[in-house]
């Protein structure tokens, strides 16, 4: 008297197709995302001084007055200068 219910089977051809299909529709979105940024951008170009223009640049900063803020009364002193002053201050 015992009667087995029937589960009718069903293909699993469709549930990989849906599978498959979901990966496929993630994949274009993401490369198409990406592809979009990376196309437009360039390297910047980074303007550099030359050698003898940093050691200009450089050697008019150790050996000129500079007025760096008059309000407050900042200067910028000669590196000989400021060697004197250091060394006359700490010889008193």
């Amino acid at each position: 008297m015992s009667e087995t219910a029937q589960i009718p089977t069903r293909s699993a051809f469709p549930t990989i197709v849906a599978i498959l299909g979901a990966f496929l529709i993630f994949y274009f979105l993401i490369s198409m995302t990406y592809l979009e940024t990376e196309v437009g951008t360039e390297t910047p170009t980074l303007e550099r001084p030359s050698l003898a223009e940093h050691q200009a640049i450089a050697s008019d900063k150790l050996s000129k007055y500079t007025v760096v803020d008059a309000s407050s009364g900042k200067v910028r002193l000669p590196i000989e200068r400021a060697k004197e002053l250091i060394v006359s201050e700490n010889s008193k």
